[in-house]
């Protein structure tokens, strides 16, 4: 999830005493207001809303989930066919404020999106081509290239590894090892599945398979992202 708050002590042991206090329903989760049973609910995707819609309400803002923690879901109940949605909002249910009306967040052009959350379309470094012409994986293709891009982007330019020229497969394949759609994934997959096909981040020996183990190693890439996210560019991150 995707979360920013102002940090609060007393809010901290409000939420401590909520847990220890354990008022999780198997029929209506947390309180039995209906946070819950779902998937997290438990934890982080159900206590936040129970806290924030029930117990203090007016509190929070929801953010645009199309524009931060976008996950290139479908917004509706039922599948989506030849890019046609169908079925009720999922954000709807029991809201009659919103008219059954949702934003299909898998539309929305990449440089309005300011986080992404590799779950549906899972990790990039599984080294999956999302490339069929579908709704369901046209902004999917979309993040994981974003992803590629910034890997090349901190190896090259601060690490100083060399550049290459995408369109030059054997140039990518002698650099970098990977031959597997090298305009998309730049050198990185070797083939199709992350166990045998992704070529692993290596810092000083020690390869690494994904920018939150980078993270740990190199502080440098936080600020790398915010330098050359395209939505920086346009709105300026600190």
């Amino acid at each position: 999830g995707f979360l920013v708050l102002r940090p609060s002590l007393d809010i901290y042991n409000e939420f401590v005493t909520i847990i220890r206090k354990g008022d999780f329903r198997q029929k209506g989760g947390w309180g039995g207001k209906g946070f819950g049973p779902f998937y997290g609910s438990m934890t982080f995707q159900g206590i936040i809303p129970y806290f924030y819609d029930h117990l203090h309400p007016g509190t929070g803002v929801e953010l645009n989930p199309c524009v931060y923690n976008n996950m290139a879901h479908n917004p509706r109940d039922k599948a989506t066919k030849n890019d046609i949605v169908s079925g009720h909002c999922r954000d709807g249910y029991n809201r009659p404020d919103k008219h059954d009306e949702c934003e299909d967040c898998r539309s929305r052009p990449l440089e309005d999106v300011f986080t992404t959350h590799f779950t549906l379309c899972q990790k990039p470094w599984e080294c999956l081509p999302q490339d069929g012409n579908r709704i369901q994986e046209r902004l999917c293709r979309k993040f994981h290239g974003e992803w590629y891009r910034v890997r090349e982007d901190l190896e090259t330019n601060v690490w100083g590894r060399k550049r290459v020229q995408l369109t030059n497969k054997e140039e990518v394949v002698e650099a970098r090892g990977g031959g597997y759609q090298v305009e998309h994934f730049r050198g990185y997959c070797k083939q199709r599945g992350g166990k045998n096909g992704y070529i692993k981040v290596d810092i000083q020996g020690k390869k690494i398979a994904s920018v939150e183990m980078v993270l740990s190693y190199q502080i440098d890439i936080s600020l790398t992202i915010k330098k050359y996210h395209p939505v920086c560019w346009k709105r300026g991150c600190s």
